[in-house]
């Protein structure tokens, strides 16, 4: 029986770099290792090349004559160019139909319009894995912060804080009805990274067959390097891996570190990423008065080298699907404090391989990251117990093993109950 031929579609792709865009490579190098045909398409932007071949994948991109200037364009020409954009991606999914078996959208949005329609037109099936789960929901109580409000920063663009439903929400129900209409007319398969995401969709009436696959680490090349106890320069060490946005918190992780810096003077800080808030961020370190205990890193592309510089990792994000930050620090062997949002409550078991505090808390936050930062031998205990976590849940083949069962039962018409009975959706570790 032949192999099925995929297509991942992806609105963004490297060089634009964030979890979704690390997932799809990594399902698709995953694929092709495994002798499937897997191609990444995905809009282009500036002057970057139409084809090319990234890791052994092909990436093909498409709608530069619109997508790649549209920035250049006034507000309503600049929707106009999206929607272009969105009708040269599901042309060139209908022309490429004989290329693929089964078409795998990344990020349930206006995205979803084309590709149903060419799925439906092409008679493929396909589905939707959804990134984010509701910030609304996920965002629990919040605190007062310990800093003035002025120094709070803001959120740095229209949908930028929104998860993937809310987004499509924000455009009315019109849009949110034909969004329905048309997964549930071509029969779209919805994938999920947390029971959060699943009990969201299920409150909102989607329906439509829903599978829980969570996101997977490479545990070949996010490995600990320490087997004996924390040196101090590590266990006086904090490290953060995010893009610097709204969503990731960061500007209450900076908050939480003012309350570090008075307790623990010799406690380093060191954020890993680039993002629209950077400035805003530094300024915010300098304003607190903790400038001189915090490295802003930049982009880098050995991430597990920065890992490993530290005895904690941090994640304070407003919401989140699934966040591969967490993942790969655990993998790494680091104790995590992490903010209670979708994915990071069922990587995380509080006081068992590390520690969660509700999101915008940046007191909580600061008082958890002091508690291991002052106790390395139970950081190094949390770690430990991380690392065992990732093997036995989250690794990157388990992911991919998933994945390849849901694409070979859509590609050869197999039934879809089969998978959710036989415990394709659970974790394992709830």
């Amino acid at each position: 029986m032949r192999k099925p031929r995929i297509y991942i579609v992806i609105e963004s792709f490297h060089p634009i770099v964030g979890g979704a865009e690390r997932q799809a490579l990594f399902q698709a190098r995953s694929l092709r290792e495994r002798g499937y045909e897997a191609t990444i398409m995905t809009h282009r932007y500036r002057a970057w090349p139409r084809r090319e071949v990234l890791e052994g994948v092909p990436v093909v991109r498409v709608g530069g004559w619109v997508v790649g200037i549209r920035e250049r364009f006034p507000g309503p020409l600049r929707k106009l160019a999206y929607l272009l954009g969105l009708a040269a991606m599901g042309w060139t999914l209908w022309w490429h139909r004989q290329r693929y078996d089964v078409v795998c959208v990344y990020k349930l949005n206006l995205l979803a319009w084309p590709a149903a329609l060419a799925c439906l037109l092409a008679g493929k099936p396909w589905i939707i894995s959804l990134v984010s789960a509701d910030s609304r929901r996920s965002a629990g109580h919040r605190p007062e912060p310990c800093a003035p409000n002025a120094l709070r920063v803001r959120p740095e663009g229209r949908n930028r804080d929104m998860s993937d439903m809310e987004i499509l929400e924000s455009m009315g129900a019109p849009v949110l009805r034909v969004t329905a209409y048309l997964l549930r007319r071509s029969h779209a398969v919805l994938v999920v990274l947390s029971s959060r995401m699943k009990r969201e969709l299920a409150a909102r009436g989607l329906d439509l067959p829903v599978m829980l696959i969570p996101n997977g680490v490479d545990l070949a090349r996010f490995v600990p390097v320490r087997t004996g106890p924390l040196q101090d320069e590590h266990a006086r060490t904090v490290v953060c891996v995010c893009r610097l946005t709204y969503q990731k918190g960061v500007d209450v992780l900076l908050r939480a570190w003012n309350l570090v810096h008075a307790q623990a003077p010799a406690a380093r800080l060191i954020i890993v990423g680039n993002g629209p808030l950077r400035r805003e961020l530094e300024h915010l370190a300098e304003a607190l008065g903790v400038a001189s205990t915090v490295e802003f890193t930049g982009l880098q592309s050995d991430v597990p080298a920065q890992l490993q510089r530290a005895g904690v990792a941090v994640l304070a994000s407003r919401f989140e699907g699934m966040p591969n930050a967490v993942l790969e620090a655990m993998a790494c062997g680091l104790a995590c404090v992490a903010t209670r949002v979708s994915g990071s409550e069922e990587l995380i078991q509080h006081g068992v391989n590390g520690l969660l505090v509700e999101p915008e808390d940046d007191q909580g936050l600061g008082q958890a990251l002091l508690s291991l930062l002052q106790d390395p031998a139970l950081a190094q205990t949390y770690g430990h117990a991380a690392r065992v976590t990732v093997e036995q849940y989250y690794s990157l083949d388990r992911m991919t093993d998933r994945y390849f069962a849901l694409y070979e039962t859509l590609a050869h018409g197999g039934p879809l109950d089969r998978l959710i009975h036989n415990g394709i959706g659970a974790t394992g570790t709830r």
